[in-house]
């Protein structure tokens, strides 16, 4: 269920561009259960957003930059995304991109609720400007796996959509 969940919206976003900014658990049915068929239906398109082809190459690496934990890659893919902070701090920076677009731990967290940790990153280095399209993604990401959590079935965003990632930037001649 959730690796389905993760490649559809990792498809939506990275591929075809539009996606649902708000995959919660409501909008997520499990139909043909008793039929022995189960689907998934996806319903209640109401923040549908788009994201143009460049954005999409750079959320690619930094997907990527993600799953490989580069620092640096991540860092370079943020700024490229157009995120500006009042510090550029890029311990921050990879640590607000690492619980943004990919997991949540009590490690990574230090204990604490993902929303009580971003505040505190925010406070430490306010963050000044970041295009809609990622925040909306970043909430994609930390609604799918909101419900891993719920059912048990944690994952990194990055990983799940890695090979959705490379396809792109390889089709684009970046790999």
């Amino acid at each position: 269920l959730i690796d389905d969940l993760l490649h559809i919206h990792g498809h939506q976003v990275l591929v075809d561009g539009v996606f649902n900014g708000d995959p919660h658990p409501g909008n997520i049915l499990l139909l043909g259960v008793e039929e022995g068929k189960p689907q998934l239906g996806l319903i209640d398109y109401g923040q549908v957003k788009t994201i143009s082809k460049e954005e999409r190459l750079v959320f690619c690496r930094l997907i990527l930059a993600l799953a490989d934990d580069d620092k640096d890659g991540v860092v370079k893919a943020l700024k490229e995304a157009g995120y500006k902070s009042q510090k550029m701090d890029e311990d921050i920076m990879y640590t607000y991109a690492r619980v943004a677009y990919d997991e949540d731990n009590e490690t990574l967290t230090q204990g604490k609720h993902i929303q009580l940790f971003m505040e505190e990153l925010h406070d430490r280095d306010p963050v000044e400007h970041l295009p809609q399209q990622y925040i909306l993604a970043s909430r994609v990401s930390i609604l799918l796996r909101g419900l891993g959590h719920a059912v048990h079935q944690s994952r990194s965003v990055a990983k799940a959509w890695r090979p959705i990632a490379e396809k792109v930037l390889r089709e684009e001649g970046e790999l």
